[in-house]
């Protein structure tokens, strides 16, 4: 006769394996922490701020004018031009030969902030002193790779220098910490189903009339179970 698994019933089985889940959930714990401590290299970012400018809508929009529509309507065109140079810079930077010897081998990623003429160049590696002299070498050949391509058409500024980080971006400690928490809480759970499943030894009391419908009257002690062999 197969028997019906309640909730009560399953949350006694947790019950009766609560040192195994216990443990199986701390060992899952110290193992996530130790591999991300000691098998997974960290790695350090460090970024450079760039100001892309088209040289001839500022030239003008500084100069004295009569007509504030007019003003207005320099500085805006300039601002458009400036945004699609520095989007294009995003290409450009990345593609010419200058450039790539200096990130050769460096994971390094130039973008645009949106909306806007300034360009972020970030650089990962496993060496804090490395990924800050990579972006801001990028930082600083960028001017001269500009004028490469532009002339006077515009200028690139550095507004931020790459500072060395001080502490890794990845991995993320807490999150490997979490994930072997829950991996061993849920294995240990599983295990701890697993065995009361397989099971087929019959329990004492309610579990005989659950299964056979059979009140119980009367129990034999198990004498060595309980100690009583030992006591005189």
């Amino acid at each position: 006769m197969s028997r019906q698994i309640t909730i009560n019933d399953i949350l006694k089985m947790f019950l009766a394996h609560i040192k195994l889940i216990i443990i199986m959930t701390i060992v899952g714990t110290v193992l996530a922490y130790g591999y991300v401590s000691y098998f997974v290299t960290p790695v350090y970012s460090a970024s450079a701020l760039l100001l892309v400018q088209n040289d001839a809508g500022f030239s003008q929009s500084g100069s004295t004018t009569t007509n504030d529509t007019d003003s207005e309507k320099i500085n805006t065109n300039d601002i458009t031009q400036s945004v699609m140079l520095a989007n294009t810079c995003t290409v450009l930077f990345t593609q010419d030969p200058d450039m790539k010897s200096i990130i050769a081998g460096n994971a390094v990623s130039i973008t645009a902030i949106e909306d806007s003429y300034f360009l972020r160049i970030s650089v990962s590696s496993s060496d804090p002193l490395t990924a800050a002299n990579v972006a801001n070498q990028v930082a600083a050949a960028a001017p001269d790779v500009f004028a490469k391509y532009f002339g006077t058409a515009g200028k690139v500024d550095t507004v931020d220098e790459a500072a060395i980080p001080s502490r890794p971006s990845s991995p993320n400690v807490q999150q490997y910490v979490m994930i072997g928490l829950l991996g061993g809480l849920v294995l240990a759970l599983a295990i701890s189903f697993l065995l009361e499943v397989v099971d087929t030894t019959v329990k004492p009391g309610d579990d005989l009339y659950e299964i056979y419908k059979i009140p119980v009257f009367a129990e034999i002690i198990d004498f060595e179970a309980e100690g009583g062999a030992r006591k005189k």
